[in-house]
């Protein structure tokens, strides 16, 4: 039988051993790859109040989307109001420039002016991480930029969408099918770097291996082992149809084309719109990028692409345009850091800036560089300057603009903090941008600077994930608007000079 004074000895020990941890170990011991072991402490146990994260609470009111007014026609170009006065607009939310180059945008903004009596499309292109993925932020963002400029169409699009997450457009396509990509993990160096203005090339192969997983329940292991089993087609398909969350100006489009080299062979395309309207093209052998249009009229329900021939050609993407106007394209690449461009063919990009009109240019990377903790991004800061000074080559009409990294927080015992990396990579990248003759835009600053992460996924209704990394819908939106008041702010001086 165990005595009483024994178990409250060893409740005692306990008690002291706990004591000294407490004020012996310290509140976290760092390991490689930037994780860490980290320990409760005196003071978060004694903490009732819990941590103060930023006070976000103005931002919503002062970015709340405004009402707009709906074109009469889809060739007018709308007024809409004016988003951006120049003594209402915080410096934090503003757009940084170079010293001595506040007119970085001046080209774009030339080109939004001349709408006004001009026939032209003007492109934006939207480069970005996952922060970015399935058209959030572009999608708002080019929806203000049209309804102000005019314009339709959700622009520059793949021939697949894996994630199936896109809400401008939804896009079906054959299995047949294989993406090429320049960033990634499926990236390699031994494929052809053929990569487009999208980061990426398709092609496909009339027989190909189909993959069927094995029976993971079934007791022989020869039952379990996938399956690869050799399928054949007569051609090969894609479809893209409307969606039901799009704005209106995304489920229309005057123009429809697609970006492809073709070296080997012809191939016939087939282009159906509606039930009995079949139209049909040939490829035509080449082997510099093309672009190849179809116009468009009327409703647009679905469109669906089939290719037959012998040899795939290499596509860079399709794209449903208005004639004139506005678009802004959506351009993730998921796991990127923004250091691929370099990867990608110079002349392949040159030629497909020139052809669809580039005129101004955003990336927007950074979360992924966060989780890997250092002292020092100057690294970080040459490689994405390279990656500015080959688009600034590449396409020396467009203006372009850096968006920072937003906050990305981690827990630390019962709270969020943010990364302690975070104002490092934004830094670097202020400098890449600035050095390069670039503008850039704080989106850390903008939405609350340090621990304002865990305000916008605690917000009701929440404004980020739970993995305080990436954006809801609704904070998408929120981000798009503050972005778009700052470009109409610089529009507005620009205006008035």
């Amino acid at each position: 039988m165990i005595k009483p004074f024994r178990s409250l000895l060893l409740l005692l020990y306990v008690g002291l051993l706990l004591a000294g941890a407490f004020f012996l170990l310290p509140a976290q011991i760092p390991l490689p790859n930037g994780y860490s072991l980290r320990f409760f402490t005196l003071e978060s146990l004694l903490d009732t109040k819990g941590k103060q994260y930023a006070d976000i609470s103005d931002i919503e009111q002062k970015f709340k989307p405004a009402e707009e007014k709906v074109a009469i026609s889809k060739n007018a170009i709308v007024s809409a109001a004016k988003t951006a006065i120049a003594d209402t607009l915080e410096s934090r939310f503003k757009i940084q420039f170079p010293a001595g180059n506040d007119t970085a945008f001046y080209t774009f903004f030339r080109h939004l002016q001349r709408l006004k009596t001009s026939e032209e499309l003007v492109r934006a292109l939207h480069y970005g991480d996952s922060q970015i993925e399935g058209d959030r932020i572009t999608a708002f963002l080019r929806n203000k930029f049209q309804n102000r400029f005019g314009g339709c169409g959700v622009g520059l699009v793949p021939l697949q969408d894996a994630l199936g997450n896109r809400t401008s457009l939804q896009i079906k396509s054959d299995e047949a099918w294989k993406r090429v990509r320049a960033y990634g993990p499926d990236y390699s160096k031994r494929v052809p770097r053929h990569y487009g203005i999208m980061g990426s090339y398709y092609n496909f192969s009339f027989s190909y291996t189909k993959t069927i997983p094995g029976d993971s329940t079934a007791a022989d292991s020869l039952s379990r082992q996938p399956k690869f089993i050799t399928k054949k087609r007569s051609n090969i398909w894609v479809e893209y149809a409307k969606a039901h969350s799009a704005y209106a100006r995304d489920s229309r489009f005057e123009n429809f084309k697609l970006l492809y080299s073709n070296p080997e062979a012809p191939v016939i395309l087939k282009i159906q719109t509606q039930k009995d309207s079949i139209r049909t093209f040939e490829l035509p052998v080449t082997s510099e990028p093309t672009v190849f249009e179809m116009p468009f009229s009327g409703n647009f329900k679905k469109l669906r692409l089939s290719f037959e021939g012998t040899k795939s050609p290499e596509f860079y993407g399709a794209a449903l345009d208005c004639n004139s106007g506005v678009v802004i394209d959506n351009m993730p690449f998921r796991g990127s850091s923004g250091t691929e461009f370099v990867r990608m063919n110079k002349e392949t990009l040159r030629a497909q800036f020139k052809q669809l009109n580039v005129k101004f240019i955003i990336l927007q990377y950074g979360v992924n560089v966060v989780p890997h903790v250092i002292k020092d991004y100057g690294y970080y800061e040459k490689q994405f300057y390279t990656q500015l000074k080959l688009l600034r080559e590449l396409a020396p009409e467009a203006s372009i603009l850096v968006v920072g990294v937003s906050d990305v927080s981690r827990k630390e015992g019962e709270v969020y903090t943010t990364y302690p990396n975070v104002e490092k990579i934004r830094d670097a990248q202020r400098n890449a941008a600035f050095k390069a003759g670039c503008a850039f835009w704080d989106l850390y600053t903008a939405m609350g600077g340090k621990d304002s992460m865990p305000s916008w996924v605690f917000a009701k209704p929440a404004l980020a994930n739970k993995d305080f990394t990436h954006f809801t819908p609704k904070g998408a939106q929120l981000v798009a608007e503050m972005l778009f008041k700052s470009l109409m702010y610089e529009y507005e001086k620009f205006s008035r000079r």
